[in-house]
């Protein structure tokens, strides 16, 4: 009893306080960011995998990448937020973006070994494959921000 009388003071407290907040523009939504958040979160999930490389000329390729994602994301949830893409083409961007930040670490991974265990004939074959498929993601991405 102790309970349902708590709930239905809870109930009535938060129910009265509705009509405020349906005034405002739909406060749940700006508050729990319920437009854009799974969205934002989605495409920061996928990160470059810190890689170290002794090859200085490695090293500046890798961080000028890192540089380059963070803005990339940002210029992606910025333009999502201000409704310059739809709803499908932000999906669309951010499963090929994943994917693109997935064949990235490969290439990178790859790179490492092959850097430090130059001998492995099979590297050659990987590293193409992932940069083959690092660039096939990042086409399509191009690709579908073209097609406004």
């Amino acid at each position: 009893m102790k309970y349902l009388l708590q709930f239905i003071t809870i109930s009535y407290l938060l129910l009265s306080s509705m009509s405020s907040t349906f005034a405002e523009e739909w406060y749940l939504e700006t508050l729990l960011d319920l437009n854009y958040w799974v969205e934002e979160h989605n495409i920061e999930i996928s990160e470059l995998d810190y890689i170290y490389f002794n090859n200085d000329l490695y090293n500046q390729v890798y961080n000028e990448v890192q540089n380059i994602d963070r803005v990339l994301k940002n210029e992606f949830i910025n333009k999502y937020r201000n409704w310059e893409y739809e709803y499908y083409q932000v999906n669309w961007i951010i499963q090929n973006y994943k994917n693109f930040i997935y064949h990235t670490n490969k290439f990178f991974f790859y790179l490492q070994i092959e850097e430090n265990h130059s001998n492995y004939k099979e590297l050659d074959t990987a590293i193409l494959r992932s940069y083959r498929n690092m660039r096939s993601s990042y086409r399509k991405v191009k690709n579908i921000i073209r097609r406004k």
